[in-house]
């Protein structure tokens, strides 16, 4: 057995499966069409791939031994169940508000970003990703030529195929995902403006709950067009989730559409030292305090667009992903609020950490 193709979580079964217990497994392969072949002679039913290449199926010891020594054979992960554990979300007390029954069952969560790659934690064992639009470079097939908005993505929704530890917020919501921002991550506000436009005409024909907007622009006086997009989308009904930022620690310096004070502005905490991120931005607005409140946002992990499953990042647009989640959560957990009882009941489970309101607003997010 070639035990440096098997995940560590997998070989720790390793006792279990030599007794011919199946596991459900991931194979990761460099050739499609040959591994196809090859597990045509497996008695266990697989299921492919292609655009992914790779193939999940049961499989016991033996099975396992004799893929980890193929060549076309990259890496094998178990396929376990997913629930949430991770340390953020263990810091949040996410399982009381999700009670391990609701992860966002029946929401879509919008996400307007650089796209999105076809990641196994959104399309297994059934794709969520129920559409995708490019307004760059008008693509009809999901692809995220900067990783942002996978990883994003990946925050809110993913399902933590490969590492259950990276499972993401909603794991069970549907996604939409607009490119609007370019390779190089960004673009200009007519983009934006054309990606808020097409939600508020179908957020109702796509049940479309909760738009996440980790972006930013410089703030234009009081009629500043992403701030009013952004409101409107919000007396649309939908919850709006933006980043306030990573211009801090200087004061006012929230970017635009976090500034808009209707919707819910997210700034960065640093879980590891339980402090507001030196570089989150901070309030006041013209139009008051700000941010709303505060979500780890320092070395999190999510989905990657490259060879590896996941990769790690910081900022204020992963912390936002995070309350888009929940949000999400919540919208399942209760149909019936509406987007000012959800931003009221998320700044009534908050807990302060200096008191200051424009770096930290009602605090971090804790059930």
């Amino acid at each position: 057995m070639n035990t440096d193709k098997i995940s560590p979580e997998l070989l720790n079964n390793v006792n279990i499966l030599s007794k011919g217990q199946p596991q459900e497994i991931v194979v990761s392969t460099n050739n499609f069409d040959e591994t196809k072949s090859f597990l045509k002679n497996f008695k266990f039913r697989y299921t492919p791939y292609r655009f992914a290449n790779c193939f999940c199926l049961p499989a016991d010891f033996d099975d396992i031994n004799i893929l980890s020594n193929q060549n076309f054979v990259n890496y094998i992960y178990s396929n376990s169940v997913v629930k949430i554990e991770s340390a953020e979300q263990d810091l949040m007390n996410i399982s009381a508000l999700t009670e391990n029954k609701y992860f966002g069952q029946g929401q879509t969560i919008c996400f307007i970003d650089t796209g999105i790659c076809p990641h196994l934690d959104f399309i297994f064992p059934e794709t969520r990703l129920i559409k995708f639009i490019d307004l760059i470079n008008f693509n009809n097939t999901p692809y995220d030529d900067n990783g942002h908005g996978t990883f994003v993505s990946g925050v809110a929704c993913g399902c933590g195929i490969f590492n259950k530890n990276y499972c993401g917020i909603a794991n069970k919501a549907n996604l939409i995902v607009i490119k609007a921002l370019g390779e190089k991550g960004n673009s200009n506000s007519n983009k934006i403006l054309d990606a808020m436009q097409w939600v508020y005409e179908n957020c109702k024909a796509y049940n479309i709950s909760v738009v996440c907007m980790s972006f930013g622009a410089d703030v234009i006086n009081g009629s500043d067009p992403l701030s009013r997009g952004a409101e409107s989308l919000w007396m649309r009904g939908v919850v709006v989730v933006a980043a306030a930022g990573n211009s801090g620690p200087d004061k006012s310096t929230i970017k635009s559409p976090g500034n808009n004070p209707y919707i819910i502005t997210v700034g960065a905490l640093d879980s590891k030292t339980m402090s507001v991120a030196e570089f989150s931005s901070c309030g006041p607005t013209i139009y008051g305090h700000k941010p709303d409140l505060l979500a780890p946002a320092v070395d999190i992990v999510s989905c990657s667009n490259e060879n590896t499953p996941y990769t790690t990042m910081s900022g204020t647009s992963v912390a936002t992903p995070i309350v888009a989640g929940i949000c999400a959560i919540i919208k399942s957990r209760y149909p019936k609020m509406t987007n000012n009882e959800i931003k009221n009941f998320l700044l009534a489970h908050c807990v302060k950490l200096t008191g200051d309101i424009d770096k930290e607003g009602a605090g971090y997010l804790k059930f």
